[in-house]
């Protein structure tokens, strides 16, 4: 969902907030626990995360909206998501994480890969008139 669409959403009341869910649904993904029990994993390596997580979605049947984010060690399962991911959902890449890889505050340890679009064009233009350019 277009964050502009989520912004109005917050924002909407009554018939409107109900109109707009409709329209622009939206979904949690979590892609690992980060506290549990009131204690920080954040030192803990990322599979570890991920493991609770998984195993939160089993124990209590979660279902959408309530969605974890897709993982694979794939490379080429990886880049088979990038693109139709980013046509229909509007995300916008995709994040890089080593498995036994902790979250660092204020390091950028993680890679992100955004899809990138190009296009090829020619550009013409004259100044002055047609007769006289």
């Amino acid at each position: 969902m277009p964050f502009e669409a989520l912004q109005r959403r917050a924002a909407a009341h009554g018939r409107t907030a109900i109109a707009l869910a409709a329209k622009s649904p939206a979904f949690f993904i979590a892609f690992g626990v980060l506290q549990e029990d009131g204690q920080e994993l954040l030192t803990g390596p990322y599979a570890q995360w991920r493991t609770l997580l998984e195993g939160l979605f089993s124990e209590y049947a979660l279902t959408s909206p309530w969605t974890p984010c897709p993982q694979t060690t794939d490379l080429a399962k990886a880049c088979e998501w990038l693109e139709p991911w980013t046509d229909v959902s509007g995300v916008e890449g995709i994040l890089l994480k080593p498995l036994n890889g902790r979250y660092l505050p204020g390091y950028r340890g993680w890679t992100k890969i955004r899809r990138r679009d190009t296009t090829e064009i020619i550009v013409g233009a004259i100044t002055g008139t047609l007769t006289r350019p």
